[in-house]
């Protein structure tokens, strides 16, 4: 080619002149000739490939033309260069005349189109390639692994390492100091890791369609991607191998679990831990409280006078004769018990018949004024405080605490600052008091001219013998076993070591208990860690020692809780979710989100009981301990975060959090959530909590979501935010979103590219629109758990990704508020798990309704719960009944079923499905029936029956009979106001009725007496008529009983003496409102009986107090609340009366 293009130049040279020589020679376009007949056939192949992918690819679309265009270019500059050699040479070079000149016009003009057609097929080529190496990408899934194999496989070893070296951080300095280092690498590895599965999710989740800034990242993948994830690969490798050198140095064991492994799971107990040792400084904080146990504090005079105000007793008037406000400090070391002690006091039944209010505040390290008034708000009120201002927030306190005698417990002070909450105080009653516990008498010192401080009580470690015991008890020592001798020696030698600290004892204690092994209580024994020891009262080496002790799964828990400050409350559930957020929960194939949360929770009983958790004293009542408020010890806590320091920040107000690369962790805790300027510097953040209930505006979040990309995980629960910004499509590691309890009402299309999310937590987002889901959610390929506005649910039928990923568990599920009254909607709630309760029933009147729920179709529902409505007015007609009875027809479960629930239920008839063995995995089917005339047929499987405010119900002899009902255990029959006959002669037949409540049935006729089964532990006869004759008979042989309750008897004179000593079970007894009973027989029997109530008996004459055993006998009935249920119940079944 070269030959031939010089031959031309040596032709045309007498010709064209010098300079256009020079040029011609000067344009090589032999080599460019060459270069399109070698890069032609290449073009064409990558044309052949682009069209031939099978999907839509932009890039491509957009490139494709200009590839063909410039091929056909450079196929014409080939044929014209052919056409012309072959003229020339055909001519033997001859050509004269016009064919020279035509020649010498296309010779002038063909460098440059040769160079042109060269330029614009190579860069086509060039960007078609590169492009086609993104086709290959998206045509082969093995092309995502193949960057960081290395690191895949080395990721696992550097975990173990971790969870190898971090046993021994504390006592390994060079350990200590590379761990971090160990831990940075990690993250960084998971960086490119999460890179390259963000990558493939990606294009999972453009549904084909690779175009705007999905291409830019994809090209920016190819460049940098690689490089980046070798540096890691390299780092992460140098740090292992280092850590693995300085492991065999000093001999750690291979086993990260030798350190601190269990042989047996931590015992998990709900029972909380009797004090020890305490009695004598309880008692003395009574005497000064000025608080009574004398027999005058029980008579009915001092009630009343209680219940106005007037009460005083006279240890306490000398005291209150100025209506100086009594402050009660105790003051102790950390881990003496002063929080017990001031919960015992708080507690104690004395203190609360004597104080018509109870508030408890936790102060902490960080006094903030604003939040404290809200909390004596909400515990003298009872509800929310939503006021700012803090002058109102203390008129509205003095009101509620005007003449009304308040005990208010202040722990753990830390400055003279507790004054300020004293405003308020002073102006309730005469006798009221605060306690405040401190580690420091200085903090004591006050001011206030309306203030007496009483004598302070010191606590100290406790008593040797006392101590002993209770540490014995907490290591599990307190049973019998062949080789507690030796560990009682061991246990011993610990337990002297411990200077009398109860907080040392229960951790230690919990320790020790949880491996039963007499090698593993050497090695506590003999561990350096007690070297640690600063003075010698300091038991901060005992908590490390605990936390160094536990497996490493509850270590990464327990440590994770330093993103909250002191004393921050928290609930068990609440931990569960950041702990699944965090991955610190194991997650198998097919596993359910119900499961890692029942893990997560057994978890935390796991450091409960371990007292790295505390209970948060509260007047609120939760319905489940999971959602209990508990904090963590402030010791525990300085604990906690000595090992995080480096990972883990909280900001706060009024605090300086110093920005470091390794803060991976954090946590925003500020009254006014718009100044987070500083966390914008911590640009390394993985998870991201709002742990602060203020409204955070859309510009903060836009803010956060532009600066810090690397959010993997992103809590936003409680929060008043309304909605996310439209870029939060920049956050494409985001797996964990939690907006749930948040008044959001849409999100923003750019929603939809966040295709790493694995997680959505939308739960009780009540005012979400039904509008609010962006049209492409189906792009989120990644979701795998999905809780959604229930309200919504019906809505989601065409978001194929969230329906496939929606979990949802332990479900509340109103027809009438979520439902829109159409019950048919429950049929979009797929894959309910647990317990499921159906409420509002009274408002489905059609069979066929129920029957579109498909309850049949809900496999994994192990309790469900139907429920009626008391409230709703029925006329009780007869077809109605039958309309109910048919809906019940409808809703039949599915046979997996463990528990079935129907509580107040207005049919007359169960369903057919109820006889049919449909159930035989059923356990436990509890009935309740209410506003029935007639009962004429139960399902035979039923094990608790309730009948309730049945008030035209006359007989139940047909039905209630042992013969028919052979699994029951329960009876609960009250507030029948027209019931007259009931089968209590055949009671003795139900061999396995273990409760039986009949109450406000005053009507009741019963010729013959009750007799019943000796299996009976609770029962309850409360204004039941006639059958209060078979009283005291029926006690006979009831050797199981447990509690009995006789309540508005008046027949009722005595019960003898050998009638209660066969009660030999019996540990509660109340006896209320029989006004003609005299004896309850020989008071030998009360010495097994813990709680006795006997009030309104006039004829019958106690001695009152606290007996020398420590057991409390009362006048009052045991719960108020119990009569205000009844007084209620009545008050229902009158309303309803015709």
């Amino acid at each position: 080619m070269e030959g031939f293009w010089n031959r031309v130049i040596e032709f045309l040279e007498p010709t064209i002149g010098q300079s256009a020589v020079d040029a011609l020679k000067n344009s090589a376009v032999s080599e460019k000739i060459s270069w399109l007949q070698v890069k032609l056939p290449r073009a064409r192949l990558l044309i052949e490939r682009s069209e031939s992918r099978g999907f839509i690819y932009k890039p491509i679309d957009e490139l494709l033309p200009h590839l063909k265009e410039a091929v056909n270019k450079a196929d014409i500059m080939l044929a014209e260069f052919e056409s012309q050699k072959q003229r020339l040479e055909g001519s033997n070079w001859g050509i004269q005349g016009e064919l020279l000149n035509n020649f010498k016009n296309w010779i002038s003009g063909y460098p440059d189109a040769v160079i042109s057609t060269h330029c614009m097929l190579d860069h086509v080529c060039n960007e078609m390639e590169k492009i086609c190496s993104m086709l290959d990408i998206l045509k082969n899934p093995d092309q995502y692994n193949k960057h960081i194999s290395r690191i895949c496989a080395t990721l696992p070893r550097a975990k173990l390492l971790i969870e190898r070296s971090e046993c021994w951080r504390l006592k390994h300095k060079s350990i200590d100091e590379l761990l971090p280092q160990l831990k940075e690498a990690v993250y960084k590895a998971e960086i490119e890791k999460d890179d390259i599965e963000s990558m493939k999710r990606i294009l999972e989740g453009a549904e084909c369609r690779v175009e705007g800034e999905l291409l830019n990242y994809l090209k920016n993948w190819i460049t940098f991607v690689p490089d980046k994830a070798k540096i890691a690969q390299d780092t992460l490798d140098y740090v292992c191998n280092e850590m693995e050198k300085l492991c065999q140095n000093h001999k750690i064991p291979e086993n990260p679990n030798q350190f601190g492994n269990n042989a047996r799971p931590i015992t998990r107990s709900s029972h909380p831990v009797e004090p020890y040792g305490r009695n004598k400084e309880l008692n003395d904080a009574i005497d000064f409280l000025g608080v009574s146990s004398s027999k005058s504090c029980g008579t009915k005079k001092a009630k009343k006078e209680r219940k106005s105000g007037l009460y005083i007793h006279e240890s306490s008037k000398s005291m209150e004769k100025n209506r100086n406000l009594a402050i009660l400090p105790i003051v102790g070391l950390g881990g003496m018990g002063k929080t017990t002690l001031a919960q015992m006091i708080y507690k104690d039944k004395r203190v609360k018949d004597y104080f018509h209010l109870r508030i408890w505040i936790c102060v902490s390290d960080k006094f903030d004024l604003e939040r404290l008034l809200k909390e004596i708000f909400e515990g003298a009120s009872g509800k929310k405080c939503d006021l700012s201002s803090l002058n109102i927030i203390e008129e509205k306190l003095e009101e509620m605490l005007k003449s009304k005698r308040v005990l208010l417990v202040v722990d753990d002070i830390w400055s003279k600052d507790w004054q300020n909450l004293l405003g308020p105080m002073n102006e309730s009653s005469q006798g009221s008091a605060i306690i405040l516990t401190t580690r420091s008498p200085e903090h004591l010192q006050c001011t206030g001219v309306n203030m007496t401080i009483l004598k302070s009580i010191f606590l100290e470690g406790l008593e040797e013998k006392i101590y002993w015991d209770f540490f014995r008890s907490s290591a599990g020592l307190d049973v019998t076993a062949e080789n507690y001798g030796q560990l009682e020696g061991i246990a011993n030698e610990i337990c002297h070591r411990l200077k009398g600290s109860p907080l040392a004892a229960k951790t230690l204690g919990g320790l020790l208990k949880s491996r039963i092994d007499e090698q593993y209580w050497i090695e506590i024994r003999d561990s350096k860690m007690w070297e640690l020891k600063q003075n010698e009262d300091d038991i901060m080496p005992v908590l490390q020692l605990s936390y160094q002790h536990l497996p490493f799964y509850l270590k990464k828990c327990f440590s994770f809780c330093s993103l909250y400050p002191k004393d921050h409350e928290l609930s068990a559930i609440e931990l569960a979710k950041l702990w699944i957020m965090e991955g610190f929960i194991p997650k198998k194939e097919n596993d359910s989100l119900k499961h890692m949360e029942d893990v997560a929770l057994g978890y935390f009983q796991d450091l409960k009981n371990g007292c790295f958790f505390l209970n948060k004293t509260s007047n609120k009542n939760y319905e489940h301990w999971k959602y209990e408020k508990y904090v963590i010890h402030d010791l525990m806590h300085d604990v906690c975060q000595s090992i995080t320091t480096e990972e883990c920040c909280c900001l706060q107000d009024g605090e300086i959090c110093l920005t470091k690369d390794t803060i991976h962790h954090l946590s925003i805790l500020k009254k006014n959530p718009e100044n987070t300027r500083e966390m914008l510097t911590f640009k390394n953040v993985h998870s991201l909590l709002v742990a602060s209930p203020n409204y955070y505006g859309i510009n903060t979040m836009k803010s956060w979501c532009h600066r810090l990309t690397s959010i993997r995980r992103l809590s936003l629960t409680k929060s008043k935010i309304k909605g996310l910004p439209e870029n939060i499509g920049n956050l494409k590691y985001l797996q964990y979103l939690d907006i749930s309890n948040t008044p959001i009402e849409k999100l923003p299309d750019s929603f939809c590219t966040l295709y790493n999310l694995q997680h959505l937590d939308m739960w009780c987002c009540d005012k979400f629109l039904e509008s609010g889901f962006p049209n492409g959610s189906n792009k989120l390929t990644g979701l795998q758990f999905f809780r959604p506005p229930l309200h919504l649910v019906h809505c989601l039928t065409d978001k194929r990704n969230l329906v496939r990923a929606m979990q949802l568990y332990d479900l509340e599920y109103d027809v009438v508020k979520h439902g829109g009254n159409k019950i048919e909607n429950l049929k979009h709630l797929t894959g309910v798990r647990g317990y499921f309760y159906i409420k509002s029933l009274c408002t489905v009147l059609r069979k066929e309704a129920a029957e579109e729920a498909e309850l049949n179709k809900q496999e994994f529902v192990d309790t469900l719960h139907l429920c009626w409505d008391t409230e709703w007015e029925l006329s009780n007609k007869d077809d109605e009944n039958e309309i109910h009875r048919e809906v019940l027809e409808g809703l039949r479960p599915h046979p997996n079923l463990r528990v079935l629930e129907i509580s107040k239920y207005v049919g007359s008839l169960a369903a057919n499905w109820m006889g049919d063995n449909l159930l035989s995995n059923l356990r436990r089917f509890s009935l309740s029936i209410s506003w029935c005339c007639s009962i004429s047929q139960l399902p035979r499987s039923i094990t608790e029956l309730e009948i309730r405010a049945c008030y035209r119900l006359t007989s139940l002899n047909d039905c209630l009979r042992p013969n028919l009902l052979p699994e029951l255990k329960c009876i609960n029959i009250g507030w029948c106001d027209n019931l007259k006959s009931l089968p209590v002669e055949s009671f003795l037949g139900f061999e396995s009725l273990e409760k039986l409540r009949i109450k406000g049935c005053r009507e009741l006729t019963c010729p013959a007496k009750m007799v019943l089964p000796p299996s009976i532990k609770v029962l309850e006869l409360d204004t039941c008529g006639e059958l209060e004759n078979s009283i005291p008979s029926c006690l006979e042989n009831l050797s199981s009983l447990e509690e009995l309750l006789i309540d508005g008897c008046p027949s009722i004179v005595s019960i003898p003496d050998e009638v209660m000593r066969n009660l030999k079970s019996l540990k509660s007894l109340s006896v209320q409102h029989c006004p003609n009973l005299i004896s309850l027989g020989d008071e030998g029997f009360l010495k097994s009986i813990k709680v006795f109530t006997i009030w309104c008996c006039p004829k019958r004459k106690i001695t009152w107090g606290r007996n020398p055993d420590g057991r409390q006998l009362s006048d009052a009935p045991s719960s108020s609340n119990a009569r205000k249920r009844k007084a209620r119940a009545r008050k229902v079944t009158t309303k309803y009366r015709t």
